[in-house]
C-alpha cells in the first residue's frame, strides 16, 4: 500500500498543510523537519509523481467539481467563481460527477492527470471525502456549502453560510406571528448545511418550551440527487402532509428543492398561501418572488461566496497555509416578505412586504 502525506501527518502529529510545505520545498520550522524527515524515512514514502509534475508546471487551469450541473440554483456560485479567476488569467473548467461515486474518482483522476493548479467543490454530501485525492497529489482543493465528516483526520478549507443562524432567523418569525404547530421539509441525509438549519430553528422552539420534532411527521429521510426526483419527493411528502387529519399552520423548507416541491403540490391541491397555510424557507429563488404570495426566506450570499472561495484558493495555490484549514462562514440574509399569516392575535392577515 502506498503511503501518503495523510500516513506521515499522523506519525508526526502535524497537519497536511504542513507536510505539504515540506514536500513542495517551503519554508517550515526547525523541529517540524525534523520529524517529517524521520517519519518519511519511516515509512518509506516515495512523493507522488503526479504532485512533482505539478510542481514542476503551473497549468493556469482551475476547475469545479458538482454533483449536479442541472441544479441551476448554483449558477450565480459557479458564475462568481468563473469570473474572479478569469480576471486574473485563469482557465476554469467546471465538471459534474452526476451524484455517481465512481464517476467523481474518474473525473478527479483527470483533472489531476491534466495537472489542474486547484479545484473548488461541492461535495455531493457530508460523507464524501474524495477531496483527498486531490490534496494527496498535491492540488490544493477548497470545499463550499458543507464541512465535511472527516474533517478532523483530513482537514481542508471550506466556505459556508451562516445555516443554523438562517433556521433561527426564520423559527423566530414563525413564533413571533404565533405558529407553534410546524412541519419541517425534508430530512436529507448527510448534509451538513440541511443538519445545521433544522438545528438552528428547532433550537428556537426549543427554547420557548415546545418540542418543535415531536410534531414532525415520519417521513423517511432522502439524499439529494438530480433536481427533477428531489423536487418530486418532496411534493409527494407535502400532498400527504396536507392531507393528514393534523396539518400545520406553517412549514419550513430547509433548501429551495424541497419547497418547489411544496408549491408544486399546493398548486395542484388549490391551497392559498398564507390563507390556508404559511411558508418559510432556507434560500431564495426569482420563482419567490413572483408569487401572489411572496416567499419570506434567509438567502446567502453566492456571489460573495465564490470571491471568498476564489480568494482562499488562490492563497494555497501561492504556497500560503499559515491559517489552514480555514472555514469562512458567511452571512445570511432574512427577506420579510408575505407568505406567513399572522396567527398572534395583533392582524389577521398576511404580514411583510412585497
Amino acid at each position: 500500500m502506498n503511503v501518503t502525506i495523510n500516513d506521515i501527518a499522523r506519525a508526526t502529529g502535524l497537519s497536511t498543510a504542513t507536510i505539504s510545505k515540506y514536500i513542495n520545498h517551503k519554508k517550515i520550522r526547525e523541529e517540524n523537519r525534523v520529524l517529517i524527515e524521520k517519519a518519511i524515512q519511516e515509512l518509506g514514502y516515495t512523493p507522488n509523481r503526479n504532485a512533482q509534475l505539478l510542481r514542476a508546471k503551473n497549468t493556469h487551469t482551475i476547475g469545479i467539481l458538482i454533483s449536479d450541473l442541472g441544479n441551476y440554483f448554483w449558477g450565480t456560485l459557479v458564475n462568481s467563481i468563473i469570473k474572479h479567476f478569469t480576471d486574473r488569467g485563469y482557465t476554469v473548467i467546471v465538471c459534474s460527477f452526476f451524484f455517481e461515486h465512481q464517476k467523481e474518482i474518474d473525473t478527479i483522476q483527470d483533472i489531476i492527470s491534466q495537472h489542474f493548479d486547484g479545484v473548488i467543490m461541492l461535495p455531493s454530501c457530508w460523507h464524501d471525502d474524495l477531496y483527498q485525492l486531490l490534496q494527496n497529489a498535491g492540488i490544493p482543493v477548497v470545499l463550499l456549502d458543507q464541512i465535511p465528516a472527516s474533517m478532523r483526520h483530513f482537514p481542508v478549507d471550506c466556505v459556508i453560510s451562516d445555516n443554523y443562524k438562517g433556521g433561527a432567523l426564520l423559527a423566530e418569525h414563525l413564533l413571533e406571528k404565533g405558529h407553534t404547530k410546524v412541519r419541517i421539509m425534508e430530512q436529507y441525509l448527510d448534509s451538513y448545511t440541511i443538519d445545521q438549519r433544522i438545528q438552528g430553528f428547532v433550537d428556537v422552539y426549543q427554547q420557548n418550551g415546545i418540542d418543535l420534532l415531536k410534531q414532525q411527521n415520519s417521513f423517511p429521510p432522502v439524499s439529494f440527487g438530480p433536481t427533477t426526483e428531489t423536487v418530486a419527493q418532496s411534493n409527494r411528502h407535502f400532498q400527504k402532509l396536507i392531507d393528514s387529519s393534523d396539518p400545520p399552520t406553517a412549514v419550513f423548507f430547509d433548501c429551495y428543492l424541497s419547497a418547489m416541491g411544496g408549491l408544486s403540490a399546493a398548486n395542484q391541491a388549490r391551497i392559498s398561501v398564507p390563507q390556508d397555510i404559511s411558508f418559510v424557507c432556507f434560500d431564495d429563488d426569482t420563482l419567490f418572488r413572483t408569487m401572489s404570495a411572496t416567499m419570506t426566506c434567509v438567502s446567502q450570499d453566492l456571489t460573495s461566496m465564490g470571491k471568498h472561495a476564489v480568494e482562499l484558493l488562490l492563497k494555497r495555490i501561492h504556497g500560503d497555509y499559515t491559517d489552514f484549514p480555514k472555514i469562512d462562514m458567511l452571512d445570511v440574509v432574512f427577506h420579510l416578505r408575505r407568505s406567513v399569516k399572522d396567527l398572534s392575535g395583533h392582524n389577521s392577515t398576511a404580514s411583510g412586504k412585497d
